[in-house]
């Protein structure tokens, strides 16, 4: 018998919807799990409406949201089972002073309700470990792009950097730009960035700004040499599921990229890519890969080879089937209506 899953989201056309819902779609239907992603409503009488309506799927997943306890409630005495999906450490936002109380307060509550939680990192996992016990690991994927010609940069060309990300994540970035500013002063470098705004850096650091779409991302991977990641050492970087750095990998770029937020996990170093922390080892890693062409190559090989392996994509929708079943069981086993009081481990 197959399985129904509903997949909901405070933003269906977001990335995490796309690489987490939408891309595992036609696997998991042909596994026998039909699922659909949802939109989560604003108004508190739709999503009423909404949680409702959930009461007939086997399973429900909540992706990337962290509710109010009344949602949450709510949502627990429909769901039949029910996942949180976790691709980030949404309680705990960059740039706030005083980190996010009340983002801490629903996890704790999100925890006691779930009977299975999904996480985008080995990181994120051991976050969460001890406090629920069932934290189950899908790092992000992405079907396999075709691959790249061979030859990067044609010879005297500047080597191509390219980074992708959105506003929020822009100040990592920009706390690059003592480096990459040294480094364009005594090689031929340019950067890209592809976002959703443009990036503050500073004169000497040769910069095409491209606003981000699909398309224009992936056109900006296939002409690019070396893909950056830089994080820092705060509790939102350690929770990233470094989704872009293994879609660098994926197009078959070499990259820099910080230890924290999945960089030791993906790059698996010195084999795919390089990692960097502070402004000397970023400087020096990039000064590696910059005056290396046959490195790059190597290391570009070697890192679409662990994408399309490790990282292989029907694999991870075969693994989130069975996640999906397991909660279901779970749930059947347990019945409904359990209130913010999660089952004791099996």
């Amino acid at each position: 018998m197959g399985l129904r899953a509903a997949f909901v989201s405070g933003d269906p056309g977001s990335a995490s919807a796309r690489v987490r819902v939408l891309e595992h779609l036609p696997g998991l239907a042909a596994l026998g799990v039909t699922g659909e992603l949802l939109a989560l409503p604003r108004g508190r009488l739709a999503r009423r409406r909404l949680f409702a309506g959930l009461a007939g799927r086997d399973v429900v997943v909540l992706g990337r949201r962290l509710l109010g306890e009344g949602d949450l409630v709510a949502l627990r005495r429909a769901a039949r089972a029910l996942v949180l999906d976790l691709d980030d450490a949404l309680w705990a936002r960059p740039f706030r002073r005083g980190g996010d109380r009340r983002g801490q307060v629903r996890l704790a509550d999100a925890l006691r309700a779930v009977d299975v939680v999904i996480v985008g990192s080995a990181a994120l996992r051991d976050e969460l470990r001890g406090r629920h016990p069932r934290v189950r690991v899908l790092a992000p994927t992405t079907p396999p792009p075709p691959p790249r010609a061979e030859g990067g940069s044609p010879p005297g060309d500047r080597v191509r950097l390219v980074w992708t990300g959105s506003r929020a994540t822009l100040p990592y970035l920009e706390a690059l730009a003592p480096v990459l500013r040294a480094l364009c002063a005594e090689a031929p470098v340019a950067l890209e960035v592809v976002a959703d705004a443009p990036p503050a850096l500073p004169p000497g650091v040769p910069v095409t700004f491209t606003p981000w779409s699909p398309e224009a991302e992936e056109a900006a991977l296939r002409r690019a040499d070396i893909g950056l990641y830089p994080l820092t050492g705060d509790p939102w970087s350690r929770g990233k599921c470094g989704y872009k750095l293994r879609r660098y990998m994926a197009f078959g770029l070499p990259s820099v990229a910080s230890r924290a937020g999945a960089g030791l996990e993906a790059l698996e170093p010195p084999e795919a890519g390089l990692v960097a922390d502070d402004e000397g080892e970023w400087l020096r890693a990039l000064r590696t890969l910059v005056g290396d062409p046959a490195l790059r190559r190597r290391m570009g090989v070697r890192a679409r080879g662990l994408a399309l392996t490790r990282d292989g994509h029907a694999d991870r929708t075969r693994a989130l089937a069975g996640i999906l079943r397991e909660a279901a069981a779970i749930g059947a086993a347990v019945g409904r209506d359990r209130g913010l009081h999660r089952p004791a481990a099996p």
